[in-house]
């Protein structure tokens, strides 16, 4: 059985307005230059349905997250989406941010310092076709839109964590 590494979160400190090395973006939801750690990563196996649900619903919704991209309207903002990145016999599923789509591929930045895999690093640019996505949110006036597996894992958290978190983000789980 693999184990898979996901990043619950990075830092929105776009969304509250703070400067941010990029260093600081490994955390849950933290504005402060905190390391990885629980919760701000989680493990899940190949074998999680509820993970494989998430993921098939973001892949299903792709094209409204598209479609809000392009559109760009005012009070829609962190743009980001998810992938799987694969490194020997590990899999770490990381958020990409500064995201653009030239209509074939996504264009974007690693906003998690990968703790798994090797082979990538935090801020690296890197490219990947729609069918690669393993999820995709926004905010829409400080509501997250998609980040289905972020609520799967957010679900997880315990009253603490979770506590911790909506204290922490600058937007709603709803």
């Amino acid at each position: 059985m693999k184990i898979f590494y996901v990043a619950l979160l990075v830092s929105f400190t776009l969304t509250i307005g703070l400067p941010a090395a990029e260093e600081e973006t490994t955390h849950l939801a933290g504005r402060g230059a905190k390391t990885p750690g629980h919760p701000g990563y989680m493990q899940v196996t190949d074998t999680d349905k509820a993970m494989e649900r998430a993921v098939e619903h973001a892949q299903r919704s792709l094209g409204f997250f598209m479609a809000a991209l392009r559109a760009n309207k005012p009070g829609d903002t962190t743009f980001e989406i998810k992938k799987g990145f694969v490194d020997a016999d590990r899999c770490e599923h990381l958020w990409i941010n500064k995201i653009t789509y030239d209509g074939k591929i996504f264009h974007g930045r690693i906003n998690n310092r990968p703790l798994e895999v090797k082979n990538v690093q935090l801020g690296q640019r890197v490219t990947l076709a729609p069918r690669e996505v393993s999820d995709w949110m926004f905010l829409k006036n400080g509501k997250l839109m998609g980040g289905y597996t972020t609520r799967v894992l957010y679900a997880r958290l315990s009253p603490e964590d979770k506590a911790l978190f909506d204290k922490e983000a600058d937007f709603k789980i709803e």
